[in-house]
């Protein structure tokens, strides 16, 4: 599967250690919520899903893993 990820980072610049949650609004936007251990803050982050539809990688554009993984063992896949 291909995909491509989201950096989120608290004010101070602090990366979250871990995602507490991620949920969506109803105004449509993607919410990820976790704690920041250096401002010892509950921090909230927005995305408009429709932001996150245009950075979805295309088809065309991703590797197929499993076939380069089956070719790199020697496996040769039937046209």
């Amino acid at each position: 599967m291909s995909y491509r990820h989201f950096s989120f980072s608290c004010r101070c610049g602090q990366q979250p250690s871990r995602i507490d949650e991620v949920g969506v609004t109803a105004e449509h936007e993607l919410v990820v919520h976790w704690w920041c251990e250096d401002c010892r803050k509950l921090v909230w982050a927005s995305k408009p899903l429709s932001d996150c539809w245009r950075e979805c990688p295309k088809v065309d554009d991703s590797p197929n893993f499993d076939a380069e993984f089956l070719h790199s063992i020697g496996v040769r896949l039937a046209e």
